[in-house]
Protein backbone atom coordinates (compact mmCIF):
# COMPACT_ATOMS: atom_id res chain seq x y z
CA UNK A 1 0.00 0.00 0.00
CA UNK A 2 3.01 2.59 0.71
CA UNK A 3 4.86 1.92 -2.16
CA UNK A 4 1.42 2.68 -4.36
CA UNK A 5 0.90 5.82 -2.69
CA UNK A 6 4.34 6.93 -2.75
CA UNK A 7 4.11 5.77 -7.30
CA UNK A 8 0.79 7.61 -7.38
CA UNK A 9 1.92 10.89 -5.52
CA UNK A 10 5.41 10.41 -8.14
CA UNK A 11 2.98 10.26 -11.26
CA UNK A 12 0.77 13.24 -10.31
CA UNK A 13 3.03 15.77 -8.59
CA UNK A 14 6.31 15.07 -10.41
CA UNK A 15 7.67 17.45 -12.66
CA UNK A 16 9.23 15.12 -15.94
CA UNK A 17 12.81 13.57 -15.73
CA UNK A 18 15.75 12.12 -16.95
CA UNK A 19 16.85 8.90 -16.18
CA UNK A 20 20.90 8.41 -15.85
CA UNK A 21 22.46 4.88 -16.00
CA UNK A 22 25.91 3.60 -16.34
CA UNK A 23 26.80 0.15 -16.16
CA UNK A 24 24.08 -2.00 -15.33
CA UNK A 25 22.32 -5.56 -16.07
CA UNK A 26 19.39 -5.04 -18.31
CA UNK A 27 17.26 -7.05 -15.76
CA UNK A 28 17.82 -4.18 -13.24
CA UNK A 29 17.46 -1.12 -15.42
CA UNK A 30 13.76 -3.08 -16.25
CA UNK A 31 12.54 -3.40 -13.04
CA UNK A 32 13.89 0.60 -12.16
CA UNK A 33 11.58 1.55 -15.09
CA UNK A 34 9.04 -0.81 -14.96
CA UNK A 35 8.73 0.35 -11.32
CA UNK A 36 7.53 3.90 -12.51
CA UNK A 37 4.58 2.81 -14.17
CA UNK A 38 2.25 4.79 -15.16
CA UNK A 39 5.02 7.31 -16.00
CA UNK A 40 5.62 6.95 -19.64
CA UNK A 41 9.17 7.01 -21.50
CA UNK A 42 9.20 9.11 -24.32
CA UNK A 43 13.02 10.24 -26.16
CA UNK A 44 14.80 12.75 -24.55
CA UNK A 45 14.51 15.04 -27.52
CA UNK A 46 10.83 14.69 -26.77
CA UNK A 47 11.85 16.10 -23.31
CA UNK A 48 13.94 19.10 -24.37
CA UNK A 49 11.20 20.15 -26.71
CA UNK A 50 8.23 20.53 -24.31
CA UNK A 51 10.90 21.70 -21.65
CA UNK A 52 11.53 24.81 -23.88
CA UNK A 53 7.95 24.94 -25.05
CA UNK A 54 7.07 26.07 -21.36
CA UNK A 55 4.77 23.01 -21.76
CA UNK A 56 4.25 20.27 -18.59
CA UNK A 57 6.38 17.02 -18.88
CA UNK A 58 4.35 15.38 -15.91
CA UNK A 59 4.01 11.67 -15.90
CA UNK A 60 6.73 11.57 -18.58
CA UNK A 61 10.65 10.76 -18.25
CA UNK A 62 13.96 9.51 -20.37
CA UNK A 63 16.20 7.01 -20.23
CA UNK A 64 19.69 8.06 -20.97
CA UNK A 65 23.30 5.69 -20.84
CA UNK A 66 26.63 6.93 -20.40
CA UNK A 67 30.12 6.16 -21.61
CA UNK A 68 29.74 3.64 -24.03
CA UNK A 69 30.81 0.24 -22.72
CA UNK A 70 30.02 -2.31 -25.37
CA UNK A 71 28.71 -4.83 -23.72
CA UNK A 72 26.47 -2.64 -21.74
CA UNK A 73 25.90 -0.75 -24.77
CA UNK A 74 24.50 -3.91 -26.58
CA UNK A 75 22.46 -5.32 -23.68
CA UNK A 76 20.08 -2.46 -22.73
CA UNK A 77 19.87 -1.29 -26.58
CA UNK A 78 18.22 -4.98 -27.11
CA UNK A 79 16.35 -4.36 -24.00
CA UNK A 80 14.88 -0.85 -25.28
CA UNK A 81 13.96 -2.50 -28.43
CA UNK A 82 12.22 -5.28 -26.97
CA UNK A 83 10.08 -3.05 -24.72
CA UNK A 84 9.82 -0.68 -27.32
CA UNK A 85 11.47 1.92 -24.86
CA UNK A 86 13.29 5.10 -26.66
CA UNK A 87 17.00 5.43 -25.19
CA UNK A 88 19.78 7.76 -25.17
CA UNK A 89 23.84 6.77 -25.19
CA UNK A 90 26.11 9.11 -24.88
CA UNK A 91 29.23 8.05 -26.21
CA UNK A 92 32.83 9.63 -25.34
CA UNK A 93 34.50 9.78 -28.72
CA UNK A 94 38.16 8.79 -28.17
CA UNK A 95 37.24 5.98 -25.81
CA UNK A 96 34.90 4.43 -29.09
CA UNK A 97 37.66 5.54 -31.64
CA UNK A 98 40.74 4.04 -30.15
CA UNK A 99 39.23 1.46 -27.46
CA UNK A 100 41.98 2.90 -25.07
CA UNK A 101 40.49 2.74 -21.76
CA UNK A 102 39.63 6.07 -19.68
CA UNK A 103 41.67 6.68 -16.69
CA UNK A 104 38.39 6.68 -14.09
CA UNK A 105 38.10 2.64 -15.70
CA UNK A 106 41.85 2.01 -15.04
CA UNK A 107 41.51 3.13 -11.63
CA UNK A 108 38.70 1.61 -10.12
CA UNK A 109 40.00 -1.82 -11.40
CA UNK A 110 43.57 -1.01 -9.99
CA UNK A 111 42.11 -0.11 -6.65
CA UNK A 112 41.83 -3.38 -5.27
CA UNK A 113 45.26 -4.59 -6.42
CA UNK A 114 46.93 -1.64 -4.72
CA UNK A 115 50.05 -2.51 -2.05
CA UNK A 116 49.41 -1.76 1.24
CA UNK A 117 53.09 -0.28 1.85
CA UNK A 118 55.11 3.03 1.00
CA UNK A 119 55.81 3.43 -2.83
CA UNK A 120 58.00 4.89 -4.99
CA UNK A 121 56.41 6.30 -8.37
CA UNK A 122 58.16 8.43 -10.98
CA UNK A 123 57.12 11.63 -9.37
CA UNK A 124 55.60 10.92 -6.08
CA UNK A 125 55.76 8.73 -3.24
CA UNK A 126 52.57 7.22 -2.36
CA UNK A 127 52.01 5.49 1.68
CA UNK A 128 49.49 3.05 1.52
CA UNK A 129 50.72 1.47 4.76
CA UNK A 130 48.03 3.09 7.09
CA UNK A 131 44.49 2.04 7.40
CA UNK A 132 42.27 3.60 5.26
CA UNK A 133 44.80 5.30 2.95
CA UNK A 134 43.91 3.47 -0.21
CA UNK A 135 40.45 5.05 -0.02
CA UNK A 136 41.64 8.81 1.13
CA UNK A 137 43.67 8.44 -1.99
CA UNK A 138 41.18 7.68 -3.92
CA UNK A 139 38.66 10.10 -2.95
CA UNK A 140 41.49 12.65 -4.09
CA UNK A 141 41.78 11.32 -7.75
CA UNK A 142 38.31 11.53 -8.23
CA UNK A 143 38.49 15.16 -6.73
CA UNK A 144 41.49 15.25 -9.92
CA UNK A 145 38.76 14.01 -12.25
CA UNK A 146 36.06 16.12 -11.64
CA UNK A 147 38.32 19.85 -11.59
CA UNK A 148 41.73 19.14 -13.32
CA UNK A 149 43.05 18.62 -16.52
CA UNK A 150 44.09 14.93 -17.17
CA UNK A 151 47.78 15.81 -16.90
CA UNK A 152 47.47 15.77 -13.56
CA UNK A 153 46.48 12.37 -13.01
CA UNK A 154 47.24 10.44 -16.12
CA UNK A 155 51.15 9.51 -15.15
CA UNK A 156 49.98 8.66 -11.45
CA UNK A 157 47.44 6.15 -12.42
CA UNK A 158 49.63 4.34 -15.27
CA UNK A 159 52.71 4.42 -12.92
CA UNK A 160 50.21 2.66 -10.69
CA UNK A 161 49.40 0.17 -13.04
CA UNK A 162 52.67 -0.25 -14.44
CA UNK A 163 54.17 -1.11 -10.55
CA UNK A 164 51.20 -3.69 -9.97
CA UNK A 165 51.70 -5.34 -13.07
CA UNK A 166 55.63 -5.45 -12.74
CA UNK A 167 55.52 -6.78 -9.12
CA UNK A 168 53.06 -9.24 -10.53
CA UNK A 169 50.36 -9.09 -8.65
CA UNK A 170 48.09 -8.87 -11.21
CA UNK A 171 48.08 -8.89 -14.93
CA UNK A 172 47.20 -6.05 -17.22
CA UNK A 173 44.81 -7.71 -19.39
CA UNK A 174 42.91 -7.95 -15.77
CA UNK A 175 43.01 -3.89 -14.93
CA UNK A 176 42.27 -3.56 -18.85
CA UNK A 177 38.89 -1.29 -18.81
CA UNK A 178 36.00 -2.81 -21.13
CA UNK A 179 35.71 -2.39 -24.64
CA UNK A 180 33.72 0.16 -25.83
CA UNK A 181 30.75 -0.19 -28.44
CA UNK A 182 32.28 -0.06 -31.98
CA UNK A 183 31.42 2.00 -34.20
CA UNK A 184 29.93 -0.39 -36.95
CA UNK A 185 27.64 -1.69 -34.12
CA UNK A 186 26.47 2.07 -33.29
CA UNK A 187 25.62 2.37 -37.02
CA UNK A 188 23.37 -0.82 -37.12
CA UNK A 189 21.67 0.02 -33.53
CA UNK A 190 20.89 3.55 -34.77
CA UNK A 191 19.05 2.10 -37.94
CA UNK A 192 16.38 1.94 -34.99
CA UNK A 193 14.39 5.13 -34.32
CA UNK A 194 14.02 4.21 -30.64
CA UNK A 195 17.55 4.18 -30.08
CA UNK A 196 19.78 7.53 -29.92
CA UNK A 197 23.23 7.91 -29.96
CA UNK A 198 24.82 11.62 -29.02
CA UNK A 199 27.78 12.84 -27.77
CA UNK A 200 29.71 12.66 -24.06
CA UNK A 201 32.35 14.94 -25.42
CA UNK A 202 35.79 13.55 -26.74
CA UNK A 203 37.73 12.20 -24.20
CA UNK A 204 35.41 12.35 -21.14
CA UNK A 205 37.58 15.44 -18.63
CA UNK A 206 36.08 18.12 -16.82
CA UNK A 207 34.73 20.81 -18.98
CA UNK A 208 35.81 23.04 -16.69
CA UNK A 209 39.43 22.17 -16.80
CA UNK A 210 39.34 23.19 -20.80
CA UNK A 211 40.65 26.52 -22.52
CA UNK A 212 37.36 28.05 -24.82
CA UNK A 213 39.37 26.43 -27.72
CA UNK A 214 39.44 22.93 -25.91
CA UNK A 215 35.76 23.06 -25.38
CA UNK A 216 35.06 23.81 -29.36
CA UNK A 217 37.21 21.09 -30.25
CA UNK A 218 35.84 18.29 -27.72
CA UNK A 219 31.85 19.36 -28.40
CA UNK A 220 32.42 19.91 -32.38
CA UNK A 221 34.22 17.50 -33.16
CA UNK A 222 32.60 14.52 -31.15
CA UNK A 223 29.51 16.15 -32.41
CA UNK A 224 30.66 15.70 -36.43
CA UNK A 225 31.99 11.87 -35.53
CA UNK A 226 28.51 10.61 -33.93
CA UNK A 227 26.99 12.19 -36.60
CA UNK A 228 29.42 10.67 -39.28
CA UNK A 229 28.84 7.18 -37.76
CA UNK A 230 24.85 7.39 -36.92
CA UNK A 231 23.97 9.60 -40.37
CA UNK A 232 21.83 11.46 -37.80
CA UNK A 233 22.51 15.01 -36.74
CA UNK A 234 23.86 15.20 -33.01
CA UNK A 235 21.77 17.87 -30.88
CA UNK A 236 22.68 16.82 -27.52
CA UNK A 237 25.63 16.50 -24.78
CA UNK A 238 26.22 14.98 -21.33
CA UNK A 239 28.73 16.87 -19.72
CA UNK A 240 31.52 14.33 -18.44
CA UNK A 241 31.20 13.74 -14.54
CA UNK A 242 28.25 16.12 -14.52
CA UNK A 243 28.40 18.19 -11.44
CA UNK A 244 28.73 21.97 -11.46
CA UNK A 245 32.15 21.77 -10.75
CA UNK A 246 33.05 19.70 -13.50
CA UNK A 247 31.03 21.84 -16.17
CA UNK A 248 31.80 25.72 -15.53
CA UNK A 249 29.76 28.87 -16.87
CA UNK A 250 32.47 28.34 -20.28
CA UNK A 251 31.22 24.92 -21.06
CA UNK A 252 27.72 25.85 -20.96
CA UNK A 253 27.87 28.73 -23.39
CA UNK A 254 30.05 26.52 -25.52
CA UNK A 255 27.11 23.79 -25.72
CA UNK A 256 24.33 26.41 -26.11
CA UNK A 257 26.45 26.89 -29.79
CA UNK A 258 26.14 23.31 -30.32
CA UNK A 259 23.59 21.08 -28.91
CA UNK A 260 19.70 21.16 -28.60
CA UNK A 261 20.58 20.60 -25.13
CA UNK A 262 23.22 19.33 -22.46
CA UNK A 263 22.76 17.19 -19.35
CA UNK A 264 23.73 17.61 -16.28
CA UNK A 265 23.99 15.07 -13.05
CA UNK A 266 22.62 17.66 -10.68
CA UNK A 267 19.49 15.92 -9.60
CA UNK A 268 15.97 17.79 -10.23
CA UNK A 269 13.02 18.03 -12.62
CA UNK A 270 13.16 19.19 -15.98
CA UNK A 271 9.98 21.51 -16.65
CA UNK A 272 11.32 24.86 -17.03
CA UNK A 273 14.67 23.84 -16.39
CA UNK A 274 17.77 25.40 -18.73
CA UNK A 275 17.95 23.11 -21.33
CA UNK A 276 21.93 23.24 -21.19
CA UNK A 277 21.52 22.80 -17.90
CA UNK A 278 19.31 19.85 -18.22
CA UNK A 279 18.89 17.70 -14.77
CA UNK A 280 19.09 13.82 -14.34
CA UNK A 281 18.11 11.39 -11.63
CA UNK A 282 20.78 8.91 -11.54
CA UNK A 283 20.22 5.29 -10.59
CA UNK A 284 22.77 2.08 -10.05
CA UNK A 285 22.25 -1.55 -9.68
CA UNK A 286 22.25 -1.24 -5.39
CA UNK A 287 19.24 1.13 -5.79
CA UNK A 288 16.09 -0.49 -4.42
CA UNK A 289 12.50 0.61 -6.35
CA UNK A 290 11.53 1.98 -2.96
CA UNK A 291 14.62 4.80 -2.95
CA UNK A 292 14.25 5.34 -6.72
CA UNK A 293 10.85 6.71 -6.17
CA UNK A 294 11.81 8.70 -3.12
CA UNK A 295 14.75 10.06 -4.88
CA UNK A 296 12.45 11.51 -7.74
CA UNK A 297 10.01 12.43 -5.52
CA UNK A 298 12.38 14.66 -3.44
CA UNK A 299 13.69 15.79 -6.33
CA UNK A 300 11.34 15.84 -8.78
CA UNK A 301 7.80 17.45 -6.91
CA UNK A 302 6.42 20.09 -7.94
CA UNK A 303 5.96 21.08 -4.71
CA UNK A 304 9.25 20.97 -2.76
CA UNK A 305 10.44 22.32 -5.99
CA UNK A 306 9.31 25.65 -5.46
CA UNK A 307 10.97 25.76 -1.43
CA UNK A 308 13.94 24.46 -2.66
CA UNK A 309 16.82 25.79 -4.36
CA UNK A 310 16.61 24.09 -7.63
CA UNK A 311 19.14 24.85 -10.62
CA UNK A 312 17.54 25.54 -12.84
CA UNK A 313 29.06 30.75 -37.71
CA UNK A 314 31.36 28.24 -36.46
CA UNK A 315 35.08 29.09 -34.88
CA UNK A 316 38.31 28.17 -37.23
CA UNK A 317 40.91 27.09 -34.54
CA UNK A 318 42.62 24.22 -35.44
CA UNK A 319 41.85 21.17 -33.54
CA UNK A 320 43.95 19.81 -30.26
CA UNK A 321 46.29 17.61 -31.27
CA UNK A 322 46.59 13.82 -29.81
CA UNK A 323 49.78 12.77 -29.91
CA UNK A 324 51.28 9.91 -29.68
CA UNK A 325 47.52 8.53 -29.47
CA UNK A 326 47.89 9.42 -25.63
CA UNK A 327 45.12 12.16 -24.53
CA UNK A 328 46.32 15.51 -23.77
CA UNK A 329 45.19 18.36 -21.53
CA UNK A 330 41.88 18.29 -23.61
CA UNK A 331 41.62 14.45 -22.83
CA UNK A 332 39.18 11.81 -20.58
CA UNK A 333 35.33 10.38 -16.50
CA UNK A 334 32.72 8.61 -13.96
CA UNK A 335 29.53 10.49 -12.72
Amino acid sequence: MCRNVVRSVVTRFSGGFVLAFHEIPPQRLAELVDCLRPAQVVPLSEIVRRSKDRKSTSGLFAITIDDGVGENVKALAQLSLARQWPATFYLPTHYVDTGTGMLFQWWQRLKPFLPRRKLQLRSLVIDFSRPGAVEQFSKKMEQLWYTQRIDAYYSITMDLVDLVVREGVVGRAVLQPPAPIAWAEVSQLSRSDLLSFESHGVSHVAMSSLTERELVFEMHHSRSVVEHHTGRPCRHLAYPFGGPESIGSLARATAERYYDSATTMTLGQVDQANPWLLPRIPLYPKNSKLFAWLKILLKCNSVIAQQADCPSHEPKEAPVSIPDGRPTGAFLRTD
